[in-house]
């Protein structure tokens, strides 16, 4: 399926966040590619997909035969037309009230769960997580894997090379600006490198360990739209230093990973 092509298939079904599944359709349609490959998933597996939202990425597995259930917070999986994108692909919609309360998934049977699809969502997370990750250990078969993907810290663009605001003494982390006019989606309270994920994990006091991490390029091809030559010569530089890249990709599992994959 072409970028083209996906787009036009969701759309098909009416009102959607266009603008967002244009930024982001690189990104489903490369973590689905990745997760087929490295997860071979010939055959129909139970996908659990965390904070759906227009179900742009459920769509893609629901429509090669997969079990998806989709959850979120918020209104939007209520919208006429996710709910007609769900029925025609076989997508359970189940609408959480938070993913900091508690049994936030407890309509999610234990055990059940081949793949959880938590992808651009650790950034989001303002609470301490411990609890969520317990209840996504339990919904997880033995031999389940999570699916992160997540913004870059260490990418070129981002705050973590940002010296002149430094030097202005207006601080780190997410812009005053940001916080004020950004919708909540768009909030990126902590963003993280490879080796902190995998920390991350180590110190959660539930059995989940990081089985492979790797650092990708979601949005090269928007970047590149812009013809700069500071942008075309740190395309080049991320192609040899895989920690300027923009996201990364880990898979996370309930054993102890016997040889871990990491780029960290």
């Amino acid at each position: 399926m072409t970028k083209d092509e996906y787009i036009k298939q969701v759309q098909a079904f009416g009102q959607t966040d266009d603008n967002y599944l244009e930024w982001h359709a690189d990104r489903f349609l490369i973590t689905k590619a990745i997760v087929d490959n490295r997860l071979r998933l010939q055959a129909a597996r139970a996908i659990f997909d965390i904070g759906a939202h227009w179900l742009h990425q459920a769509y893609l597995y629901g429509v090669d035969g997969h079990q998806v259930i989709a959850t979120d917070v918020g209104g939007v999986l209520a919208v006429q037309s996710v709910q007609a994108l769900a029925r025609e692909n076989g997508i359970q919609i189940q609408q959480s009230a938070g993913f900091d309360r508690q049994g936030a998934f407890a309509d999610v049977a234990d055990n059940s769960i081949d793949i959880v699809l938590f992808t651009e969502i650790l950034e989001h997370i303002t609470f301490n997580p411990v609890e969520l990750w317990q209840e996504i250990h339990r919904l997880m078969k033995p031999d389940a894997v999570i699916v992160i993907t997540t913004p870059n810290y260490y990418f070129w663009q981002s705050r973590a090379w940002a010296f002149s605001r430094f030097i202005k003494r207006m601080g780190g982390g997410i812009p005053v600006a940001d916080i004020i006019k950004q919708v909540t989606y768009g909030h990126h309270w902590k963003e993280y490198s490879a080796r902190e994920i995998v920390r991350y994990f180590e110190l959660l006091p539930i059995p989940l360990y990081v089985d492979h991490a790797e650092y990708l390029s979601f949005n090269t091809a928007h970047r590149l739209r812009v013809p700069k030559w500071t942008t075309s010569l740190f395309h080049k530089l991320e192609k040899q230093l895989p920690i300027l890249r923009d996201s990364i990709y880990l898979e996370v599992r309930r054993c102890m990973p016997h040889n871990k994959s990491t780029s960290q």
